[in-house]
């Protein structure tokens, strides 16, 4: 850099002076224009010092363009301070009410002075600051820039104390300025304002007459903006004529904006370019532009200003496109500041002090980071000369290291701040719920997108990645890449941090947009092929999901009154349509299935592994753990929460359509993600230059033929069940019948296990349903219920017969996360609420685990086609493979309710209905067991187990004696939890994961007995845990009864319910010759064969916890005095009864011919590549000393016979009997029984001490 010119120097600091002196004085409105007028001396004295042409250019131009806007901004100022009397700032404000067409000219003119307006203002200012950039005074740009950035605080401060405060702060009448009213006073204000519009209309006379008399050849200025394109100028001249049609006919007014909207998508649309990324960004602007238009036309029925709204809406909407499409730099920075400005005026229409301070602080961060970009603007230019994207991009290599290191950081800065990236993010969570509901949700969905293409185009399309390598990398990655991994972090764990503290729906949901913000920035910070698709999946789904939420969020508020949670409690049920809407918005961007946020999060995960970086991945799990704990407290809230206000309506059509369209966007990328995939990973390659040589992978829902029937089918059930509860209940049967025939019809889609849990999954799920019927006979919403249940069942059904990961792990999340939810807090108590929320929670945390499980080894083995992973794994790295195959261990121990993993008894609440309780004890716990099997064998069976063994062998002798180790501390602690439970599914419960560890542990043993062992108790606990639900569903469906201790003497009035409950626990519990026996003798054999006595004796000591614990429970419900509660209970209907004494009669077959289930056992291990045990249909246990129980089954049913038909036979008589009590005779008869809480107290207080346990106060309510 050379010396500066002492004119030069001395105006650039009259100007930063002045600038400041403006600053400190704007209390008081003339000594703020003065200094201000002040200030633009100081423009003319650096344009022309700096001694070139094109500087004194700029200055003449600038004392010209200053002359005619200062005259407005000063005449206006007049006749303001005349209206109020006074030029202190505190005191004008009601000068919009007082002045109204003096205040428009006055902001009309000062933002004109800052460059900013519909006719663009003045670009002197640039031409100066181009001049010193060009001579190398880089400074004096320095001092322009913070000047431009000091008067943008003191003059939007002015403007909305002037312009838009006004002294009442309730709901505004819309009051039209009279512009055919306007005195003969006002008309030089007129001719200034008309002279301002063609000046920046037209500049290019004023810039001929100051170049002639600066001496300037021709071309010596750049054209600094190139002509509009059609689909920019339709939506900017539709807006003017929109506001006049505003004036005579509003009806007229809403029906031209739709039609604008229409003929701009159309425009842009038809000029799209597949692969281009100022298309897809323009036409996502555009869609999402058409739905705030449909959305707004009723939304904004009653508000004020609504001619202004529209405009600024088409102005705003056109400047985005413009921001898109362009390719020239001076008009991209054009656009990009009438983006600002117009959507700061949307911001801040209604006027209230929240909105115009969150308007300012938008303004000054936005505008202030326009600056900061326009600098290097400038810069760029003057070392390459052009504006021109293509010519810049071709030449950027040129740049010196230094220089291209400024630009790239001085537009970041620009782009950052549009983004809401932290640090300058501070806006974003004001200005969304301070904004009009149809602005918040454009801002979130759109104009922060305007950050992300920005930054997209700066390092992708202007620069490249050859050229951002110069600037310094690590770890593979670019400086700017590293930076915007960093700052996406950071603000994407601020904004799910923040966003959990929230109680105001708009504020907890702007914080959310910052964390999703930080995801994409994270994603653009990898810079892959692949990271870059994924992120730009982001973007458009983002989009869609984010303004779909805030506009239900709108209709909502504005029925409710409030934007509080506490406000919109229980609007569910009062807004189905609205409220639904925002359900699928709030699911979809969980990134739940089957939604388009599914889709892109899982091509993010991928994308992050591929690229090395698993901490990124982790970071949004983690996050999305944090995000899923918030959006189940907000569905919580509006669909179960107690309306305790008044009556409201749904939401206007027009404004349901918007929803309804959106939602079905949402709804359908996720289950066909395919175009839309295909689109961003053109752009994607497009943007690294390497368009299909990373091949994606194929992200496809493969749908088997039961989960399409189930899936399908609980739309059905929902539908026709609506005012039928007992039609739903039979419809949801029949269409888990149909599925286990499509099961059977597509046998050769499954492995033989699979095959069979998946005719497990069916069976056991028509009898449940079945049951259901009469449990729910009484029950409220059974439509709902019995989809849900369905849903469910339909998830699990996919997860069994997935053929690649991508579809196991979507139908895993369908299975575990919202179906059950719903269905498990069907009940709507406060306690199912509760532990159905917890229940979610950790269900969705061990989801994470499995899910980055699952990205690692589909990345390592380069698929994620089942098929292919055997052999990919034999080849993976053992490292990978290890983290892999651990992660997805954790995941499936999770589900599989396995200590440590199972932080507390609520893996499947009480509050539930209980044929829910049954159907996950029975049956969808059972997919951890199955999905660790399975996997196992995919990753190589023993001998991928060799390798990590050798590879770790500090660590274990094989992976699976710690999930061995696992299941026997489970089954123990498990087992002693359930011998002290007096609530009657808490003892089930605790039970549930006691048997599961047996499961577990047997596959863990790994030989050909401890497989199948393990497998035969898999099935044996299916059938008996549910008979056990069951027959406790049938006594809770009587009455509110939750302890045991509220039960006695059910025995004589329930005799079908009991014998069904007496014989499954004993069976459980492991009594000869009941098929429990079988399972569990199979897994003791092979715990000590294999030399792990520890497991053994672990098994057997909790075995004996199970007898205590039925025993308990068969004493304290069934036996002894009748208790007050349990004289008016009686046997349960057949549609109950049924369906458990079909279980229980399979349980005794199987007891009796284990055989029947130990065949298909030995050809599941020997189709799985694992040792098979030779078993007979008709022979006994497997294995030298195996026994047959048909003997010993035969000779106890005889036994049993001859001891049933004695008394009838014998014509004995029923004898009663006296209860001995020592000689006491005042005890009265219910006194003599003893509680379950009496039972076993000397154990209880052991295990108590032991486990850390307290007693037990009370049971959540079965409600």
């Amino acid at each position: 850099m050379s010396d500066i010119p002492l004119l030069a120097g001395f105006g650039a600091a009259l100007l930063l002076v002045c600038e400041f002196l403006a600053l400190a004085g704007m209390g008081d409105l003339k000594r703020m224009l003065f200094w201000s007028t002040l200030a633009e001396a100081g423009w003319v004295l650096l344009g022309v010092g700096l001694g070139t042409a094109i500087g004194e250019t700029g200055a003449w131009m600038h004392l010209a363009l200053q002359v005619v806007m200062r005259a407005l901004v000063v005449l206006a100022a007049m006749e303001i301070v005349r209206a109020n009397r006074s030029s202190r700032l505190s005191d004008l404000v009601g000068s919009v009410d007082r002045a109204p067409f003096a205040s428009l000219m006055f902001g009309f003119g000062l933002f004109s002075v800052m460059g900013l307006s519909p006719f663009k203002g003045s670009f002197s200012k640039f031409v100066v600051l181009y001049a010193a950039i060009e001579t190398g005074h880089w400074e004096l740009a320095v001092v322009g820039t913070i000047a431009s950035i000091v008067a943008a605080v003191y003059s939007i401060t002015t403007i909305q104390r002037v312009c838009f405060e006004r002294m009442s702060h309730g709901i505004l009448a819309d009051r039209p300025i009279p512009f055919f009213a306007i005195r003969p006073g006002q008309w030089p204000l007129v001719a200034l304002a008309l002279a301002t519009i063609a000046l920046s209309l037209d500049p290019e006379p004023v810039l001929a007459l100051a170049g002639r008399l600066a001496g300037l050849g021709e071309g010596g200025v750049p054209q600094f903006e190139t002509a509009w394109a059609p689909e920019v100028l339709v939506p900017y001249v539709g807006g003017f004529v929109l506001f006049a049609f505003g004036r005579f006919s509003a009806r007229l007014r809403d029906a031209g904006a739709v039609a604008l909207a229409l003929a701009t998508l159309g425009l842009v649309i038809a000029g799209a370019r597949s692969g281009d990324l100022g298309s897809l960004f323009a036409v996502l602007f555009a869609a999402i532009g058409l739905m705030v238009t449909i959305y707004s036309v009723r939304y904004m029925a009653h508000s004020h200003a609504q001619n202004r709204y529209w405009f600024f809406l088409f102005l705003m909407l056109g400047s985005l496109i413009g921001v898109a499409t362009v390719d020239h730099l001076g008009s991209f920075y054009l656009f990009w500041e009438l983006m600002t400005w117009t959507s700061y005026l949307l911001v801040v229409h209604e006027q209230t002090p929240a909105a115009l301070a969150a308007g300012r602080k938008y303004f000054l961060t936005c505008a202030g980071g326009a600056y900061v970009m326009h600098f290097g603007i400038l810069l760029l230019h003057a070392h390459l000369g052009t504006f021109e994207v293509s010519e810049i991009a071709a030449r950027a290599g040129d740049l010196p290291t230094g220089v291209a290191v400024v630009v790239v950081a001085t537009f970041l800065v620009g782009f950052v701040a549009k983004a809401g990236l932290f640090p300058l993010h501070g806006w974003l969570p004001d200005a969304h719920p301070a904004a009009p509901s149809s602005i918040s949700g454009p801002m979130s969905g759109i104009l922060t997108k305007a950050g992300i293409f920005g930054i997209l185009k700066l390092l992708f399309v202007v620069f490249g990645a050859a050229t951002l390598s110069r600037m310094g990398s690590g770890g593979g990655l670019s400086l700017p890449g590293i930076a915007l991994i960093g700052l996406g972090g950071a603000t994407f764990l601020l904004g799910e941090i923040a966003a959990l503290r929230q109680d105001d729906l708009k504020r907890l949901l702007a914080y959310s947009t910052l964390a999703q913000i930080g995801e994409i920035a994270m994603m653009i910070g990898i810079g892959t092929e692949a990271a870059l698709a994924g992120g730009l999946m982001h973007v458009v789904v983002h989009a869609a999901m984010k303004t779909l939420l805030f506009f239900a969020a709108g209709a909502l508020i504005m029925r409710a009154g409030g934007r509080r949670l506490s406000d919109l409690a229980g609007l569910g049920r009062a807004m189905p349509f609205t409220s639904a809407c925002f359900g699928i918005g709030l699911l979809a961007i969980m990134g739940v299935p089957p939604f388009g946020g599914f889709v892109a999060k899982f091509l993010m995960i991928w994308a992050a592994v591929d690229a090395g970086r698993i901490d990124v991945a982790a970071v949004i799990l983690a996050g999305s753990v944090i995000g899923a704990i918030y959006y189940a407290r907000v569905l919580r809230v509006v669909f179960f929460g107690v309306r305790r206000r008044e009556a409201v309506a749904e939401a206007p059509p027009s404004m349901r359509l918007a929803l309804g369209v959106l939602a079905a966007f949402v709804v359908g990328v996720g289950l066909w993600p395919a175009p839309l995939l295909d689109q961003v990973a053109l752009v994607a390659g497009a943007l690294t230059d390497q368009a299909g040589s990373a091949a994606l992978p194929a992200l496809r829902l493969d749908w088997s033929l039961a989960a399409a029937i189930a899936l399908g089918g609980s739309v059905i059930v929902y539908l026709a069940g609506r005012g039928a509860p007992r039609r739903a209940g039979v419809l949801a049967a029949l269409v888990v019948a149909a599925a286990l025939a499509g099961v059977i019809l597509e046998a050769d889609r499954y492995d033989p296990a699979s095959f069979a849990f998946a005719l497990l999954i069916c069976g056991v799920g028509v009898v449940n349903l079945v049951f259901s019927i009469g449990y729910m006979a009484h029950g409220h919403a059974q439509n709902r219920f019995f989809a849900l249940f369905v849903a469910m069942i339909g998830g699990l059904l996919g997860a069994v017969a997935a053929r690649d990961l991508f579809g196991f792990f979507a139908f895993w999340e369908i299975m575990s996360s919202w179906t059950l939810y719903l269905v498990i807090i069907h009940e709507e108590s406060e306690d199912a609420l509760r532990e159905g929320t917890k229940y979610f929670v950790f269900n969705f945390a061990g989801a994470s685990f499995l899910f980055l499980g699952v990205a690692i080894l589909a990345v390592g083995a380069g698929t994620l086609d089942f098929a292919e992973l055997p052999e990919a794994a034999a080849a993976m790295d053992p490292a990978w493979l290890a983290a892999a195959m651990g992660l997805i261990f954790v995941g499936l121990l999770a589900k599989a309710a396995q200590l440590p993993l199972r932080i507390d008894w609520q893996m499947h609440p009480a509050p539930a209905p209980t044929p829910v309780s049954g159907y996950i004890s029975a049956v969808l716990l059972k997919v951890g067991p199955w999905g660790i099997l399975h996997f196992a064998v995919l990753l190589g069976g023993a001998a991928a187990m060799a390798r990590l063994a050798a590879f770790l062998p500090w660590w274990m002798p094989a992976p699976l004696t710690m999930v061995g180790t696992v299941a026997a501390i489970t089954m123990l602690v498990a087992g002693a939890q359930a011998l002290v439970q007096t609530g009657i599914k808490r003892l089930l419960i605790w039970s549930t994961v006691s048997q599961l560890a047996y499961v577990l542990l047997g596959l863990a043993i790994a030989t050909d007995i401890g497989v199948a062992g393990g497998l035969f108790h898999f099935f044996n606990h299916m059938l008996l845990k549910n008979t056990l639900f069951l027959a406790a569903g049938c006594i809770m469906a009587q009455g509110h009864v939750t302890s045991l201790d509220e039960l006695g003497g059910l025995g004589r009035r329930m005799p079908v319910t009991f014998a069904c409950f007496l014989i499954a626990g004993l069976s459980l519990a492991g009594i000869p010759p009941l098929a429990g026996f079988a399972s569990k003798w199979l897994i003791y054999r092979a715990a000590f064969e294999s030399g792990h006595w520890a497991f053994a004796l672990a098994a057997l000591m909790s075995s004996l916890f199970t007898l205590a614990a039925v025993l308990k429970f068969a004493h304290a419900a069934f036996m002894g005095p009748a208790s007050p509660k349990a004289e008016r209970m009686h046997e349960a209907p057949a549609v109950m009864l049924v369906p458990m004494a079909l279980l229980v009669a399979v349980s005794l077959v199987v007891g009796a011919l284990p055989g029947l289930i130990l065949v298909p056992i030995a050809r599941i291990e020997a189709a799985l590549g694992l040792p098979a045990i030779v078993a007979t249909w008709a022979g006994g246990l497997p294995g030298a000393g195996g026994w047959n129980p048909l003997v010993l089954t035969m000779l106890l049913g005889m036994s049993g016979a001859v001891a049933a038909l004695y008394p009838l036979l014998s014509g004995s008589r029923k004898v009663a009997t006296r209860v001995h009590a020592c000689g006491v005779g005042d005890i009265a008869p219910a006194r003599m029984r003893v509680p379950a809480s009496g039972l076993y107290e000397t154990p209880e207080r052991l295990i108590r001490t032991a486990l850390l346990s307290a007693p037990e106060t009370d049971e959540h309510s079965h409600a």
